[in-house]
């Protein structure tokens, strides 16, 4: 059993599963709530153009809302188990964007469990040697 720290939380290897303590749930929902905010907001301006024939108005619903509902969408595809089977797992990859560094770990059934903040080189080795193949 290998435990590595994360910058707020930890995620175990264990012999047959992986065991992830963060907070996924929490920024899921907030991504949720917040994505749905912003695409009644995006429909709201369209509406609005609508009754006033401001082009701008258009644009932006049109953009704010589309982008959100896309993100709203892809969340939804999103899982938030603490512990996965390794059975389960398609593949682990370490990734980056910007300075965010984060796992993907896809599963059989095609959702993506993302486990955030991970400043650890460590763990990224261990997930380099052992996933390789998967």
């Amino acid at each position: 059993m290998q435990t590595f720290k994360l910058i707020k939380g930890e995620i175990t290897f264990a012999r047959d599963k992986i065991i992830i303590v963060d907070d996924a749930e929490k920024q899921k929902w907030l991504t949720l709530t917040s994505s749905s905010m912003w695409t009644i907001f995006g429909i709201f301006s369209v509406l609005r153009y609508l009754k006033t024939g401001d082009q701008f108005l258009l644009w932006t619903g049109l953009i704010i809302g589309l982008g959100h509902l896309f993100i709203f969408v892809l969340t939804l595809f999103r899982t938030v188990q603490s512990e996965i089977s390794l059975n389960d797992v398609k593949s682990v990859t370490a990734r980056q964007r910007f300075k965010n560094k984060f796992l993907d770990i896809k599963l059989k059934n095609n959702r993506l469990r993302r486990v955030i903040r991970v400043d650890n080189s460590e763990l990224i080795k261990y997930i380099e040697i052992n996933f390789k193949t998967k």
